[in-house]
């Protein structure tokens, strides 16, 4: 049969521009999900054919998946939705592409390696701008530095809001804290860990630390033992999150959960489409060794919404012929770079 993406979860903000792209590049996709008025209205606007199943509804989605060769799975919180669709695409021999950040996400995932290579497909978590662009510099940077023992990432986008889903993901992952890797070990440290101002193409920019998915996928594909990831923030959040990250065990209550999941719900609706077209975001990279070498590489993007649209529907399409099994960094899958194929992607070293 005809090579068949499904895009699970496509009434979420991302899923739609996904499934927007699919129908200006005049790719035919399913999209699916479980919000049967939304995802019936995508359906109208688009002409695609649509699905409603639970995620919970084991045997009605492995049933659907059977019919697929790949799924972007784009409904978040992934720590909640990840592993149903993942062991239904095992059973289902449906390959598995997702858009999340969230790091222990990409553990999860790895750990249905194996299963994933006796079924015939690959498992690829993080084929939007979580995490394609870094996890394309970390490679390069590896290759330009193979003695390297620290990677440094940071990136800065225009001011675009933030999706629904991205805000309720951060809410319900703040009472975890941050994360570093440190001697290869994933380490638990304070929000805003680290604070420095960096230096990007277009401006100096505050930057503090994240819990990024890089932390995983970086480390999976480079070995790295050492990896920082920052993020652009302005003094009075970083000053905010600082005084207030002693309270961050109030954001794992249930109760308290469900209130700030329920306003983000309600308030939080996505980048507007104008700062989505004009939007850029800035990546930069380090890698150091231990004999104080080092190599610095930036890149600079479209906005990172927009570039998901674009890098999750091209690494579906890239799964029809692409012989990779198993779980793998999109990086691994699709070459190191696999950035640079997109437009308006600028790639300078800065050695």
């Amino acid at each position: 049969m005809d090579y068949k993406i499904l895009i699970y979860g496509a009434n979420g903000y991302t899923g739609k521009l996904i499934t927007q792209e699919a129908k200006r590049k005049g790719i035919n996709v399913e999209i699916a999900g479980r919000n049967e008025k939304a995802i019936q209205s995508i359906a109208r606007e688009t002409g695609f054919p649509y699905h409603i199943v639970e995620l919970n509804d084991t045997d009605k989605l492995e049933r659907l998946l059977k019919d697929f060769h790949t799924v972007i799975h784009c409904a978040g919180p992934f720590s909640e939705t990840a592993v149903p669709m993942v062991e239904a695409c095992i059973k289902s021999k449906t390959n598995y592409l997702d858009i999340t950040g969230e790091i222990w996400v990409f553990e999860d995932v790895m750990k249905y390696h194996e299963q994933a290579i006796k079924a015939g497909i690959a498992l690829i978590p993080g084929v939007g701008f979580d995490v394609v662009p870094t996890d394309c510099l970390a490679g390069y940077l590896k290759d330009k530095l193979p003695s390297g023992t620290s990677l440094e990432l940071a990136f800065v986008g225009s001011k675009t809001g933030m999706s629904r889903g991205t805000a309720v993901t951060m809410a319900k992952n703040i009472a975890k804290g941050g994360f570093i890797r440190e001697n290869g070990e994933i380490k638990n440290v304070p929000l805003a860990y680290d604070v420095k101002e960096i230096e990007f193409p277009h401006k100096k920019q505050w930057c503090m630390t994240i819990p990024w998915g890089d932390l995983m996928t970086s480390y999976h594909q480079t070995q790295i033992p050492n990896i920082k990831v920052f993020s652009g923030a302005s003094l009075k959040m970083i000053k905010k999150i600082k005084k207030y990250r002693n309270l961050k065990f109030l954001l794992g209550i249930g109760w308290i959960q469900k209130l700030v999941r329920r306003r983000i719900e309600n308030s939080v609706s996505g980048p507007k489409e104008d700062n989505l077209k004009s939007g850029k975001t800035y990546v930069i990279g380090k890698i150091m060794d231990d004999a104080g070498n080092s190599f610095k590489a930036e890149l600079i993007t479209p906005e990172a919404y927009f570039l998901t649209a674009k890098t999750a529907l091209v690494s579906a399409l890239k799964l029809d012929k692409n012989p990779s099994k198993g779980y793998l960094t999109p990086s691994q899958a699709f070459g190191k770079d696999f950035i640079m194929e997109f437009e308006n992607v600028e790639r300078i070293d800065k050695a």
